[in-house]
């Protein structure tokens, strides 16, 4: 007996939760804390029910908008056209952005869920509509992009600052090996070569001492702008070390690359550097070449015999490019 009694009183009181929501004012009542904008129409898709923050999103009172065709509260008839497409088609719809209608202001934008209410027999009833004001959320958004891309810009800054010397612009010597190592790997099954020049500044020591060190600046800038003019699109130039400079030149042979360290060496011979009180200095460069496979196999030996070229040249008397005498045999052998 106390069974039956539990379960016919369940029953009431379900009967009376059914009967609650069936009240337009209650229903109100119980989504007035809602902080997003709720909005049922009918079959009709009339508004029967305009609560939750739906006054404060929209700025019409629920007067102005009970009964009135829902559409009214969005701006631009194709949007919302394809937002009730979608709806029916899918029976719900999940945060699909749309420009919504705010009295006496700029539409706005919105994000706007809705599910389609249905009978047992699968006729449509109606629909529900929340709907949240997506201008601050899109305005957050615009400013993490903002953000992100003031981000990746220092990103790239400071990771060219790690890299590029800054005196020249030039990569720093282990930079500009690991971009070679990464010519010559992309360059594996190919014919093609691969050379090395090393450049040096001759006398750069007299230079400080007699000119200062400004003008040494001065002297290793220009020796830096002639290796870019000079230079190909996919070659790689690095600063080596103190007054010394590197080329990596992807695809060339042995005498492409001695005719590019030529052209470097006539080029710099020709510059004119300021050494102060209106005075100009002449400078020239020595250089050692080398190339895969002609050369050496890998790109350590090739810098290596490039280098060994390179004391060569001093030796015969400098401003010139050395490109044997060095260690080709060594490899060769």
């Amino acid at each position: 007996m106390m069974t039956v009694s539990r379960h016919g009183e369940v029953a009431e009181r379900s009967m009376d939760f059914l009967k609650l929501l069936s009240d337009p004012e209650a229903m109100q009542l119980m989504l007035f804390a809602c902080p997003d904008g709720v909005v049922v129409s009918g079959p009709d898709e009339r508004v029967v029910l305009y609560a939750g923050a739906s006054e404060v999103i929209f700025g019409f009172a629920p007067i102005e908008v009970l009964h009135r065709p829902a559409s009214e509260l969005f701006s631009g008839e194709e949007s919302y056209a394809a937002f009730r497409e979608r709806l029916v088609g899918e029976g719900r719809v999940v945060n699909m952005q749309i420009a919504a209608a705010r009295k006496d202001s700029a539409p706005f934008a919105a994000a706007v869920s809705a599910v389609v209410l249905r009978d047992r027999y699968g006729v449509e009833l109606g629909s529900v509509m929340y709907v949240r004001d997506h201008t601050k959320v899109r305005a957050i958004e615009e400013a993490l992009r903002k953000n992100n891309r003031r981000l990746n810009e220092l990103v790239r800054t400071l990771n060219h600052v790690a890299q590029h010397d800054q005196l020249t612009g030039m990569l720093y010597r282990g930079s500009a090996i690991e971009a070679a190592e990464a010519a010559v790997f992309a360059l594996q099954g190919s014919e093609a070569g691969f050379g090395v020049a090393l450049f040096d500044l001759d006398h750069f020591k007299q230079v400080n001492d007699n000119h200062g060190h400004l003008v040494g600046d001065e002297v290793l800038s220009a020796l830096a702008s002639v290796l870019r003019s000079v230079a190909r699109q996919g070659d790689i130039m690095g600063r080596f070390g103190g007054e010394e400079f590197i080329a990596f030149l992807p695809g060339a042979s042995l005498d492409a690359t001695r005719a590019f360290a030529e052209r470097v060496r006539l080029a710099i011979g020709e510059a004119r550097v300021s050494a102060g009180s209106g005075t100009e200095m002449r400078v020239t460069v020595s250089a050692g070449v080398s190339a895969i496979p002609e050369s050496a196999t890998t790109l350590e030996e090739a810098i290596r015999i490039a280098d060994d070229r390179l004391l060569v040249a001093k030796r015969r008397g400098r401003n010139q490019v050395a490109w044997d005498g060095g260690s080709e045999e060594v490899s060769a052998a």
